[in-house]
């Protein structure tokens, strides 16, 4: 584990950061691990043509558009307004006070969607929408426990405000960034279960693979730019995600939700399950050992990422082009969850499989294009199907066809 942290700290430094001094040098005291090329040592500086592509382009101009409407409907306090409530079956089930409010997590992750197109806010376009929306977070962070919730957000909200915060960070080296980044990372480890996962709110007992993998990446955006995550909180959490692969019964190869009670895979969990493991250096299929049930030895497990990018290739939810058009029932919340997890996933796995990524990239921008709304917008129930105000399926559809792009610390290479 300290390579994996010492690792993505030269990975930051060689990204995002231009001198050794300051907060960062600090946050890297004691860095004098040795140096592992990533994902088997494959060279990823082969020489290649940095012409845009008429289809890069069309992209550019579809997400430009998508972050034109977003930049319209954005409150006068910098959030994004849209129901808040949580995932139920297939379902999402509305708080009885959120309809309609500032939604935390909404605001970030449309934050990082201007943010993967490059602005940033101290430069770009809309560079104002992007620093409005980071004080409306600022303005809703407990100072005293670190805690980021506004109008009932959950545990989800703070990761993806905790990341916001990291990929801020990263690109701008704002102190006060760094301070607020650092509290919302030591509540996220403070929360941290004996499971070595996390739920809904707070310091609960139970424990579900999405949760935790969106906890990860929060973590794993934060050492990205230098600062220090705990090694144990990170070894715990890697072990949790490595007992929901599922290695023989129902979809093998496929993440599920719960260790210790709900074992339904899908879609989004496995494509979550894939980052997760790809976050901690993990790009291909590995073996690993446990303690066994005796604790006087070790068995060896296997876990075979191979068949997880099967799985997700074989159940895509928009693998039939026939049905994919504006306002299409099947882009729920978790078709737009699923695919950040599964563009990230299939981005990383690109070093095992150039192909399975130019496949799958492809037909992510065929897709979207053809869902997007003539006002720019995608939609999904948190934003009640309506292209006027839906924020959540338009922050998601642009910062999944940004992720090629690299502007954001976290899908860099």
């Amino acid at each position: 584990m300290k390579r994996w942290l010492a690792l993505l700290v030269v990975l930051a430094t060689a990204t995002v950061s231009t001198g050794a001094t300051g907060p960062l040098a600090q946050e890297r005291e004691g860095d004098g691990a040795e140096f592992v090329a990533p994902r088997g040592g494959v060279d990823t500086e082969a020489p290649t043509d940095p012409r845009p592509t008429r289809e890069d382009l069309r992209v550019k101009e579809v997400v430009a558009k998508g972050l034109k409407h977003l930049a319209s409907i954005q409150n006068n306090d910098g959030s994004w307004s849209n129901d808040i409530g949580n995932k139920l079956g297939n379902a999402y089930q509305v708080n009885r006070d959120g309809i309609g409010k500032p939604h935390i997590g909404v605001t970030s992750i449309c934050c990082m969607a201007f943010m993967a197109a490059g602005h940033t806010p101290d430069r770009g376009e809309h560079k104002r929408t992007v620093a409005a929306g980071l004080q409306f977070v600022f303005s809703h962070m407990d100072n005293e426990t670190g805690w980021i919730s506004a109008f009932g957000t959950r545990m989800y909200s703070h990761a993806f405000a905790s990341m916001f915060l990291a990929e801020v960070y990263g690109m701008t080296r704002d102190p006060v960034v760094l301070s607020k980044l650092r509290q919302a990372v030591q509540f996220i480890v403070r929360c941290q279960n004996q499971k070595g996962s996390w739920r809904y709110v707070p310091n609960e007992e139970s424990s579900d693979m999405s949760i935790c993998v969106c906890q990860l990446q929060a973590l794993r955006a934060a050492a990205n730019v230098g600062v220090v995550v705990p090694e144990n909180a990170i070894e715990a959490a890697r072990e949790y995600v490595r007992q929901s692969y599922i290695v023989s019964r129902g979809e093998p190869g496929a993440f599920q939700y719960q260790i210790d009670f709900d074992g339904r895979s899908s879609f989004a969990l496995t494509a979550a399950g894939v980052v997760a493991l790809q976050s901690m250096g993990q790009y291909d299929s590995h073996t690993y050992e446990v303690p066994n049930a005796t604790g006087t030895g070790t068995v060896v497990r296997r876990i075979d990422l191979s068949r997880s990018i099967a799985y997700l290739l074989n159940n895509r939810p928009d693998d039939n082009a026939r049905y994919v058009k504006p306002g299409w029932g099947e882009c729920r919340y978790g078709f737009w969850y699923g695919h950040y997890y599964a563009a990230q996933a299939m981005y990383q796995y690109q070093y095992a499989s150039p192909r399975t990524w130019q496949d799958w990239n492809t037909m992510n921008r065929e897709h979207f294009i053809k869902m997007q709304h003539p006002n720019g917008a995608w939609t999904d129930e948190i934003g009640g199907w309506d292209p006027a105000r839906n924020a959540f399926a338009t922050g998601m559809a642009c910062l999944i066809l940004s992720i090629p792009r690299g502007f954001l610390p976290i899908f860099q290479n």
